[in-house]
């Protein structure tokens, strides 16, 4: 099956203590397992400090076992090295993940995507069927995707954060990005050191608006009801 690699590939976290969590696969080589410095970073006792890299190649993403114990999986049978394709089951330890191609091949509604068991017993609002992303406008990073947004998102330079802004400006844990009981999202300032942004504006805590630009360090991403 041919990928496509033009509009970036990412994995969904579906089993284990990152569950909900989708990681874009925006590095030529993306390290997995137990140890901080892994890119994808699992605590998870059954994974190896280092357990595997996740590889992009001219022929599309390769998964590699760097352990070489035979536990790492893709749809349930284990592999050394292993060329993946769109909806992929991955395994490690505990922890399970799907490979998605690229964004045009995800699901249109992804159950975990954005929690919606919150909504259980709640009045509709208008935005409930609706799902909320930051798409980039200017960033270090050219190659960065748009983040559909889970119920409750950290934004800074710790690789531990959902939105990891590699920039010196941009604090550890700079910011978290929550949806609240009406649908609507905010986003909330944690005592950053260079401030949070919306449209040009600093803020603590704001409630944010279809269009809206939110700037953190160097990296603007504009607030959108809808994929584009």
């Amino acid at each position: 099956m041919e990928q496509d690699n033009t509009s970036g590939a990412y994995l969904v976290i579906q089993q284990g203590s990152l569950l909900g969590r989708r990681v874009e696969l925006w590095k030529d080589c993306t390290t997995i397992g137990r140890s901080r410095a892994c890119d994808l970073f699992l605590e998870d006792i059954a994974v190896h400090r280092k357990q595997a890299s996740i590889l992009r190649t001219p022929a599309g993403y390769v998964l590699r076992d760097d352990h070489g114990s035979g536990d790492s999986f893709v749809n349930g049978q284990p592999v050394k090295e292993q060329l993946l394709n769109n909806t992929d089951q991955l395994s490690f330890g505990n922890t399970q993940m799907v490979f998605y191609a690229s964004e045009g091949t995800r699901p249109f509604q992804l159950p975990i995507s954005r929690g919606r068991e919150l909504h259980v017993g709640k009045a509709a609002s208008s935005l409930s069927s609706t799902i909320a992303y930051l798409h980039p406008v200017t960033t270090s990073r050219a190659d960065l995707c748009a983040f559909e947004l889970l119920p409750e998102m950290s934004i800074g330079r710790s690789r531990e954060c959902d939105v990891f802004l590699e920039d010196l400006a941009v604090s550890r844990l700079h910011a978290t990005i929550r949806e609240r009981s009406d649908g609507s999202y905010e986003i909330v300032d944690n005592r950053s050191a260079t401030g949070t942004f919306v449209n040009g504006r600093a803020v603590a805590r704001c409630v944010l608006k279809e269009g809206d630009i939110v700037q953190i360090g160097a990296s603007r991403f504009k607030f959108r009801f809808t994929p584009a």
